[in-house]
């Protein structure tokens, strides 16, 4: 458990002040950072703006490298800000979210609206700072870092009471800031540049036990669904035959038509990839191969791209802008696709020749290496974002490959009827024990931990697939998994198969950074944090013993609007992020059953 720093509260009508002050100090140093006491120019943006002020910053993958680069496998628990000038202002409903990104620039003209945690807010905080020296904000949440992704870094505040802190940026001549304007909470996007802040973390191993349970889902529709896409903990997208597209906003207690306009879309979608909760890609194969895109949450649907006799099987966004297509071998060559423009134009990426034909859902990019699987056991790999191929026989699978996942450049697993596994990015490959009966149809992964579905079960693994436990049973055969980062080091996400089936997986922390394990004496559900919030927060209970639970969030009227946990839990003490980013501002209720005990809590979400 993360142990927090104390809380100092004053007595008001209806809400409290927090009132915490944090001391820069001179000899502050941050244990990695991007520059320092060197930059192209001051900014106020966002402490020193009386009316108050939002920004983001996309911090560039291993740009974190001074003294020396971030090591992989930690989470960052302090940011630094390089201050110009010496203040001590006091700020009214400072926030600070992060996230990670493929991205290597914001989106153009707009916010980035990819997952955002919440790991610090206070309703009223004073800062000091130094001049010429490092401002240190502890968090009071850790946020698992990647330095092969970039950092997006939200700062926000309402109000700037006496003059606050310049700080120090560099132009790195990309779009890596957006800022809103002068007119003050809620805050509004302005504008952006090339400038990004002298900024520096610390950070500690990123020890996150994760305890995982898989709930089934009601999807609205009995169709064969062949991809699922999960963006975050709470939005997903699901497609499947007969042109039927799903989405949730809301973590899946809730599906929606994503296609409620049909016509555009025609023929089965094979694949669907998405960005967010709005914008979303589908290849569907009638004859001619095709790419649809939606922007307003699958309302309208526009054909982007098409070619006759070919057949596109995954599509692939690294970025708002950039995003990749393959499909089966057209005239002799592979068909590969490129998007600079968010998926609104495709062009060819490169000519390589081939025979056969590729796999649904069959494709991974992970930084410059992309993967891709074929029916015929090969498995074909680029070093530096398709410009170049190479292929190889998987040793162990004799026919089709149907699913693969990469967890670093070297380390991957494919599946089909078997299962092999390499160490050296693809170039030489080993048979793999498997569990289970059946087409292995999708493989996902992070760390050293696998999940891939077969038939109607879906198995785990924990030591980069030595060994295999069953995680859970579905009434029909799945033929997709899609997870994502929650933000707290945990996965989550969905699978989907037959008769529109789907499932969802939720991850729950049992142990970041504490070492020692200690088991409650009794059942307790504690105050959500923070609180007020906006959009995220963490939830913490007790168990004493293991047992089923149920954790539920509902509005005010009693509607269940999230469903956190529903199955088996360890005893101990748990941490349930939240994330209200589709819902509206209000007062909810959170609700913990577990045997006899139930209790429940409000909490109150101001956007």
């Amino acid at each position: 458990m993360k142990t927090r720093c104390p809380h100092f509260f004053r007595n008001a009508a209806a809400f409290f002040v927090l009132l915490l002050v944090l001391t820069a100090n001179l000899f502050s140093q941050p244990q990695y950072y991007n520059f320092q006491n060197v930059g192209s120019s001051n900014n106020s943006f966002p402490f020193n703006v009386a009316a108050g002020k939002e920004v983001q910053w996309l911090i560039p993958a291993n740009s974190l490298n001074q003294p020396s680069p971030v090591p992989a496998g930690n989470q960052i628990t302090k940011m630094y800000f390089y201050t110009t000038s010496a203040a001590s202002p006091t700020f009214t409903q400072l926030m600070i979210r992060a996230g990670q990104t493929s991205a290597t620039s914001l989106p153009t003209g707009a916010w980035y609206t990819g997952q955002l945690d919440t790991l610090y807010y206070r309703a009223s905080v004073s800062i000091s700072s130094t001049a010429n020296g490092w401002m240190l904000i502890t968090l009071d949440r850790p946020i698992v870092y990647d330095p092969t992704l970039s950092l997006i870094v939200e700062v926000s505040q309402c109000g700037t009471a006496g003059t606050g802190p310049t700080i120090r940026q560099n132009t790195i001549g990309s779009q890596t800031r957006s800022y809103s304007g002068t007119t003050g909470c809620p805050n509004v996007y302005s504008g952006q540049d090339g400038n990004i802040i002298n900024f520096g973390v610390d950070v500690v191993p990123a020890l996150v036990n994760c305890s995982y349970s898989w709930a089934n889902q009601t999807s609205g529709t009995t169709a064969l669904l062949y991809s699922v896409k999960t963006v975050s903990g709470t939005v997903g997208w699901a497609a499947g035959a007969g042109a039927v597209v799903r989405r949730t906003t809301d973590g899946g207690t809730t599906w929606g038509n994503g296609n409620p306009n049909p016509g555009v879309i025609t023929g089965d979608i094979y694949n669907i990839e998405a960005l967010d909760a709005n914008t979303a890609f589908v290849t569907t194969s009638p004859g001619a191969t095709f790419i649809y895109k939606t922007t307003n949450g699958g309302t309208n649907w526009t054909q982007v791209y098409t070619i006759a006799g070919g057949f596109i099987n995954t599509i692939k966004m690294v970025s708002a802008t950039n995003g990749y297509a393959f499909g089966d071998v057209l005239a002799g060559n592979w068909l590969m696709l490129k998007t600079t423009d968010g998926g609104s134009t495709w062009t060819t990426l490169a000519t390589v020749a081939g025979t056969g034909d590729g796999r649904n859902n069959c494709l991974q990019i992970l930084g410059n290496d992309i993967w891709f699987g074929t029916g015929q056991n090969t498995v074909w790999h680029s070093t530096n974002l398709g410009l170049n191929w190479t292929s190889a026989t998987v040793t162990g699978i004799t026919g089709q490959i149907t699913g693969i996942q990469f967890n670093t450049a070297s380390v991957g697993i494919v599946g089909g009827a078997t299962m092999s596994k390499t160490t050296d990015g693809g170039a030489t490959w080993a048979l793999l024990a498997a569990s289970g009966t059946g087409t292995i149809s999708g493989i996902e992964g992070s760390g050293n931990n696998y999940w891939y579905v077969r038939g109607t079960t879906i198995y785990r693994s924990t030591d980069l697939g030595a060994s295999w436990t069953l995680s859970h049973t579905h009434t029909a055969a799945q033929n997709d998994i899609s997870l994502a980062t929650d933000g707290v080091g945990c996965m989550t996400g969905w699978s989907c198969g037959a008769s529109g089936t789907i499932a969802k997986m939720t991850g729950v922390p049992v142990g970041i950074n504490d070492p020692v394990s200690e088991i409650p004496s009794s059942y307790s559900l504690m105050q959500n944090y923070p609180n007020p919030f906006n959009p995220t927060t963490s939830i913490t209970f007790t168990m004493p013993v293991a047992g089923n639970v149920e954790l539920k969030v509902y509005d005010i009227l009693g509607k269940e609007v999230a469903s956190l946990i529903s199955g088996s839990m360890t005893a101990g003490t748990h941490i349930v992020p939240f994330d209200a980013s589709a819902l509206a501002s209000g007062v909810y209720i959170y609700k913990m059953t577990a045997g006899s005990f139930i209790d429940s809590k409000k909490m109150v979400l101001i956007k």
